[in-house]
């Protein structure tokens, strides 16, 4: 891969993050939580791309995270989001409807969770995120 597919997916990764956060105040918990999730297994596939690999075609990012060899801490938060691609979008995955399990601190918790994958990370997609602020 390169260095121009690597910064296509951090773009997206950041802004599914800012959607994300804007999904909170508009009460779409459900739809934070899962943008939270999707803005790190975007981030983490810049990186796959941006260190010459093929991108897994996966939306597991506790595997994404393993397969990056990332640091135990980063694996404990990224595990918290891993659930999210499915339990937050699919009625029939708890009892529960997505929209009615979410509330505004579980959101909240989710984007801090995933600022903080990116802060944890950023000496290792840091050259796409210069080229992005460029």
């Amino acid at each position: 891969m390169n260095k121009e597919i690597a910064l296509k997916w951090y773009k997206q990764a950041l802004h599914d993050l800012v959607i994300a956060e804007r999904n909170i105040s508009i009460q779409g918990y459900d739809t934070a939580s899962f943008l939270a999730q999707q803005s790190v297994e975007k981030l983490l596939k810049s990186i796959f791309a941006l260190e010459g690999n093929k991108i897994p075609k996966t939306h597991y990012i506790d595997e994404l995270a393993k397969q990056l060899n990332l640091s135990d801490e980063i694996i404990d938060n990224v595990l918290d989001l891993t659930v999210d691609y499915t339990f937050a979008r699919y009625p029939d995955v708890a009892d529960l409807l997505p929209y009615e399990e979410y509330t505004e601190e579980i959101a909240q918790a989710k984007v801090a969770r995933a600022k903080k994958i990116f802060e944890l990370l950023k000496d290792r997609y840091r050259e796409i995120g210069e080229a992005a602020d460029e």
